[in-house]
């Protein structure tokens, strides 16, 4: 079974949610891949979400915090879809998105990963930020896509997109760089 370790902030907003959502026998046997989780309480707008960040890879997940009853199966959900999008098999996906149905319940104490934390929490409220500004809304999948493709500096992996690959056996999928996105002083002068 696997572990969330979750700020102060998150444990006061689940409230007495906290204890229908954690198993409160815990099973030292993990056999999960991508181990143990931190989660953190992020507000924007308003809004309440919850920022899941995986210990070994740093890959986030980045959820509404409402229906706090099952805020567990929807962190599995969307686990599930950050794997395909990551182009894992669907059967390696499911089968580790299910390794997650319960947790045991810890509080945060590691300074680093609440330093790491607060970072990502920064740059998902600035991705959403500029996304209001710029379209009026703002696409959850779309800011998460952004934080887990951006690098980590001081890491053994600094991408922890191509991390997850790795862990789960995928090949690395080859970034380019397509020069049609870029404006250059020939098409601007047209």
């Amino acid at each position: 079974m696997s572990t969330l370790r979750c700020t102060q902030k998150l444990i006061k907003a689940l409230g007495k949610s906290a204890e229908k959502l954690f198993s409160a026998n815990p099973d030292n046997n993990d056999t999960s891949i991508l181990r143990s989780w931190n989660a953190h309480l992020v507000i924007f707008s308003r809004l309440r979400f919850v920022l899941f960040v995986n210990e070994k890879t740093l890959q986030t997940v980045f959820i509404h915090l409402k229906p706090k009853e099952n805020l567990l199966p929807r962190f599995q959900q969307a686990l599930f879809k950050e794997l395909l999008r990551l182009k894992i098999p669907v059967d390696k996906a499911t089968e580790e998105a299910l390794k997650f149905q319960n947790f045991t319940l810890e509080e945060n104490t590691d300074k680093s990963m609440a330093s790491y934390m607060n970072q990502m929490a920064f740059e998902y409220k600035f991705l959403l930020a500029a996304h209001i500004e710029e379209r009026k809304t703002f696409e959850i999948g779309h800011a998460q896509e952004l934080v887990n493709r951006t690098p980590r500096i001081k890491r053994e992996h600094v991408f922890p997109d191509d991390y997850v690959r790795e862990l789960l056996g995928v090949a690395r999928i080859q970034r380019s760089f397509r020069t049609r996105d870029i404006e250059t002083p020939e098409k601007t002068a047209q």
